[in-house]
C-alpha cells in the first residue's frame, strides 16, 4: 500500500494490486499534484516485488525515485530483491522489529533491474553491497540501520510521525533539499556547493520564504502554501 500524507489527516491509499503500471502513472499524477508534500510508503512489500516482477517494464521504480516531494518507507515484514529495490529509492527507510531485507538475484541467476546494483551500494557501501548482491546476505534490523540500509528501528506509528513532520516542512525547501542532496551523489563539491547557492537563491524569491520570516517575528507556526 503507498499512502500520500497530505496532513494530519487528509490521505489517498493506493492498493498494490492495481499493477505496476497503474502505481507507475499514479506516482507520476502524485507528482504533478502542487498540494503534495511528502509521500509515505508500507504496507505489502512481497506484493510490490510481485508485480515488479509481473511488469518489469512498468517504470514503478523509477516514478517514485523521480518524485520531486520527500518519501519516507516504513519496512515491516519481508523486503526482497525488487521489493528493496522499490524500497531503495525511498529517501528514508525505516524498519520495524519483522522487517528483513535481501537482495540476492544473482543466487537464482538474475541480475537487479530497477537499480539494486547502484542504489544499494551509495546507501550501504560497496562492500556491504556486494555481500548482499553475490553472497545473499540478509542483514537483521540492527545490522540493516548500522550499515545505513535503515535510518532506524521504529513502529509504523513512529515512521509516520516523520512523514508527518517533513509535511509540515517548507514544501519548496524540501524539495530542494532532495534535489541537492540527490545531485550530491553525481556532482563535486565545488558544482553540488554551487547548486545549493542557487538553489537558496531561487528559495528567497518564494512566498513560503516569506512566511517563514513572518511567522519567526511574529511567534507562531508557518503556513506554507508551496508558492
Amino acid at each position: 500500500m503507498l499512502i500520500e500524507i497530505r496532513d494530519a489527516t487528509a490521505r489517498l491509499a493506493l492498493a498494490v494490486g492495481q499493477g505496476a503500471f497503474a502505481l507507475a502513472d499514479a506516482l507520476r499524477e502524485l507528482d504533478a499534484d502542487p498540494d503534495a508534500r511528502v509521500l509515505f510508503v508500507s504496507g505489502d512489500w512481497e506484493a510490490v516485488g510481485a508485480a515488479l516482477r509481473a511488469d518489469p517494464d512498468a517504470g514503478l521504480v523509477e516514478a517514485l525515485a523521480a518524485l520531486r516531494i520527500p518519501v519516507v518507507a516504513w519496512v515491516g515484514g519481508p523486503c526482497f530483491d525488487e521489493a528493496l529495490e522499490f524500497a531503495l529509492a525511498a529517501d528514508v527507510r525505516f524498519a520495524g522489529a519483522a522487517a528483513a531485507f535481501r537482495m540476492a538475484q544473482a543466487r537464482g541467476g538474475r541480475t537487479p533491474r530497477h537499480g539494486g546494483t547502484q542504489r544499494l551500494p551509495r546507501a550501504v557501501g560497496r562492500g556491504a553491497a556486494m555481500r548482499m548482491l553475490l553472497a545473499g546476505d540478509a542483514p537483521d534490523v540492527d545490522e540493516a540501520v548500522r550499515i545505513g540500509l535503515a535510518q532506524g528501528a521504529a513502529s509504523e506509528a513512529d515512521a509516520e510521525r516523520v512523514a508527518l513532520a517533513i509535511a509540515g516542512a517548507g514544501p519548496i525547501a524540501a524539495q530542494y533539499v532532495k534535489e541537492a542532496v540527490a545531485a550530491s551523489a553525481d556532482l563535486p563539491l565545488r558544482d553540488g556547493l554551487r547548486l545549493e547557492a542557487d538553489l537558496s537563491v531561487l528559495l528567497h524569491a518564494t512566498a513560503d520564504r516569506a512566511e517563514g520570516v513572518r511567522s519567526f517575528l511574529e511567534k507562531r507556526l508557518p503556513r506554507f502554501e508551496g508558492r
